[in-house]
């Protein structure tokens, strides 16, 4: 038996922060998430960015090294409200400008508002967007959904320490939702109590060698290369056709990698 529970260096769980609104209070969250070696996607709406040229633009980016720069509308739009067209502009016209800033292609989205339909989800998909961030909370662990652009998250930052101190006591555990994805927004940082509280928070997640510490990006790719994995029909031989190693489990008990292009035999 095959299982696809496994992430980078055979870890069982990861974890990862989702930041909206791209405004001030994002640096010093920054510098928190960099102290601790923790990584996060900042959601960002283009329209802030329209009077700044490329070498602002990319001096903006700098900031964000070592983070995800992803979509949040260039209006910061309830997409469900709009035409396809609308929404095609919305995301490509927050692609061009952010990828400007980030210097990669920009493929992560955040629903302005939350809000999203079947319909949107499609229109995201064919303007190139591999994953899209809801509002949706768990108040645990999530699974990665087969849809990636409806995914959900475990909760809000304010209401994030019960979640993660489970999330902490159940690594060992067989059954848990594997993904601790906490959300949202730097400005709600307005006094040093809030950003104690963060710390806090931050470091309780922080170095446990059981956890994979990633952006939403590097968690999607990973689970994209995951469900590509060839694997025949009597589950001894796996081959990987991705660009990077994945991760497997055989048996409920030997943790097996499978490198870029390699085909692995199994016992």
């Amino acid at each position: 038996m095959i299982q696809l529970n496994c992430f980078p260096g055979g870890r069982r769980r990861a974890a990862t922060f989702s930041y909206d609104d791209g405004l001030e209070n994002d640096a010093r969250l920054i510098e928190l998430f960099n102290k601790y070696d923790v990584k996060a996607s900042f959601n960002l709406n283009s329209m802030r960015y329209m009077d700044k040229n490329d070498e602002e633009l990319r001096a903006i980016g700098k900031r964000y090294e070592g983070h995800e720069i992803s979509c949040h509308g260039f209006w910061h739009a309830d997409l469900n409200r709009m035409t396809p067209v609308s929404i095609i502009n919305e995301v490509m016209e927050d692609r061009k400008v952010l990828e400007k800033i980030a210097g990669y292609p920009v493929v992560g989205f955040a629903y302005g508002n939350g809000r999203w339909d079947d319909e949107v989800v499609d229109v995201l998909r064919s303007c190139g967007i591999l994953y899209a961030r809801t509002t949706q909370c768990t108040m645990s662990g999530i699974d990665l959904p087969k849809e990636l652009l409806a995914l959900p998250n475990s909760c809000h930052h304010k209401d994030a320490m019960p979640v993660a101190e489970k999330f902490l006591e159940e690594l060992d555990y067989v059954w848990p939702r594997p993904v601790l994805y906490i959300f949202g927004h730097s400005y709600e940082f307005r006094t040093e109590e809030d950003w104690a509280y963060m710390e806090k928070l931050v470091s309780m997640i922080a170095g446990n060698e059981k956890i994979w510490y990633a952006t939403s990006r590097e968690i999607c790719n990973y689970t994209v290369a995951q469900r590509r994995l060839c694997i025949s029909a009597d589950e001894k031989m796996i081959f990987n056709p991705s660009c990077i190693p994945v991760w497997v489990e055989q048996n409920r008990k030997e943790v097996v990698k499978i490198e870029p292009g390699e085909t692995v035999y199994l016992k």
